[in-house]
Parts: C-alpha cells; structure tokens; sequence
C-alpha cells in the first residue's frame, strides 16, 4: 500500500506537471487565441513530447530500481561532475529546442515559456529520482538545471544569437564491461549510462568579421570539451574480480577540438534542414587534443 501511494504520488505530480508546462506555453493574451486551432496543435504535441519523454526515461533509468518515500540526496561529487554537466547540457537543449518550436508557431514570448518549460520538465526529472532508492532529489541538480536554461536565456534575450553552444558526443569505453548493470548493457544504455565516452562540449562562433573574409570560418566552431576515464563507480571504484578494472586510474579529461555547425549549412531541402537542426546538439568528430595526466592526440575523437 505504502508503494501503490508512492508511485500515484509521483504519476499525479508528473501529470500536474505537465498540465502546467502546457497550460503556460500555449498561454496567449487575446482570449479567442486560446481556442484556436493552433493552440490545440500546441498543446498535443507538448503533451506527447512530455509524456514520451517521462516515460522513455523512466524505462531507460528507475524501472529496474525499488521504489521508495520522496527524500533528498546530496551527488555533487559523483563522477567528478559528469552529472551536473549533463544537467546542464540537457536544461539548455531543452530551452533551446522548445524556443524554436514555439518561435515557428508565432507564440508570444518564446524565449520566457521554452525557459519555464525547460525548468519544470527537468523539476519532473529531480521528481523521479526523488522517489528512487538509487538516487534522491538533488539541489545541485536543479542548480545546474538553471545554469543550462540561464545560458539560453542569456544569449538569447540580450544578443539573440547562441554563439555559445552546448553539445555532445559519446563513444563506447571498454569499462562497460566490468560493471554492466551500472554503466550498460546494450549499445544505447553504455551511450546514456557511461560517463566514460560521454563528452560534453561548449563550441564558440569564431569572430563574425573573420567569417567574411573566409567563408569556411562561417561553419567550423572552436569546441572544448570535458569527460571523465576510469570510473567504475560514483565516488569510487569497487573492488571487482578482476585485476584489470581494479588498477584503473580515475581522472578527468579536457578536449580542444573544433566543430562544424551543421545548422549553417544553407539548404532547400526540408529534409536536410529537419536533419540538420535535429543533430545540431551532437559534436561533429573531429581531430582533438586531449589533456589529462598523459595528454594525447586524437585525429578522430566521438
């Protein structure tokens, strides 16, 4: 009974949540908007986005854990930040990727209502983890979940341009191995659950004048990039039954790359627009240059 009330608990405040997420983005001053046909498009599809959303992320993430009462967790530490940057990157694609749909739909302020959105849909995140035994609700989660949509805000109330990006990259890490129920099991988990081939990157617009005088600038970034090598566990690594993963050495990684912005490329074509915008938030592979306890050199870094 104790968990039937734990899990209505968290659907009912999912649901409400999405209620209100909806409700503010299709919010119009002139009351015969309201019930337009255009609203309810808005609508359906910010519900279906949500709702598929919540539950990919619930399969992917607290299906396989117990449920428990809603408490608190402190996971600053954990994987040397990775997480709070992923909190970070995901806030801002958010804001971002909802500011252009609401922006395509002739919404009033779009840059305010794709910011709430972010918030409240990544408050829904915190929520789940919440009622998990694995994790807890995290404040330094939801500060980073500010800093991401603040970085979108930022930009695109005071210059309207985004000329610092968020992206991301991810390759296969061979740690996978020693600790696949943490880390993954199949391809798309060891992509989303291994911070070790996860790379989280801020690409930089070169200087606009430069761009007119070589055009080829217009579409190449500066990229720098952070991932983490060695970790088989949060704060530590555990001792496992293999000599191998038990002399890992854990330490961060900086990357200096370069990226091309796929969503400068002009075309027609309403496929390759869609395809291009649609994979604007993955890093381009590139040649890089790694910095850590014995830095290398990449030519063709994911």
């Amino acid at each position: 009974m104790k968990l039937f009330r734990v899990r209505s608990f968290k659907y009912l405040f999912l649901i409400f949540a999405t209620f209100i997420q909806i409700c503010y983005s299709a919010q119009e001053n002139n009351s015969r908007d309201s019930t337009s046909k255009k609203n309810i498009i808005l609508n359906s599809t910010a519900l279906g986005a949500t709702s598929l959303s919540y539950f990919g992320l619930y399969n992917l993430w607290y299906k396989k854990y117990p449920q428990t009462s809603f408490h608190f967790f402190n996971d600053l530490e954990e994987w040397n930040y990775m997480d709070k940057t992923g909190h970070i990157f995901s806030s801002y694609q958010v804001a971002r990727k909802s500011h252009l749909f609401l922006e395509r739909k002739n919404i009033e302020n779009p840059i305010e209502k794709s910011c709430f959105y972010s918030l409240f849909f990544m408050l829904g995140i915190e929520v789940l983890d919440g009622f998990s035994t694995e994790w807890g609700f995290s404040n330094y989660d939801l500060i980073s979940n500010f800093i991401g949509t603040g970085l979108f805000y930022i930009q695109e109330k005071k210059f309207n341009n985004q000329f610092l990006k968020l992206k991301f990259s991810s390759h296969l890490s061979p740690y996978a191995t020693y600790r696949p129920t943490l880390l993954g099991n199949n391809f798309s988990e060891r992509i989303f659950k291994d911070y070790n081939g996860q790379t989280y990157w801020i690409t930089i617009d070169l200087n606009t004048k430069i761009q007119e005088k070589f055009k080829l600038f217009k579409y190449i970034n500066l990229a720098l990039g952070y991932s983490i090598d060695g970790f088989t566990g949060a704060r530590n690594n555990p001792n496992l039954n293999c000599i191998e993963c038990n002399n890992l050495i854990r330490q961060s990684q900086y990357l200096l790359s370069f990226d091309l912005d796929l969503t400068e490329i002009e075309t027609k074509n309403k496929f390759l627009k869609l395809f291009f915008k649609t994979f604007s938030i993955i890093k381009f592979p590139a040649p890089a240059v790694l910095i850590q306890n014995k830095s290398q050199f990449k030519w063709i870094y994911f």
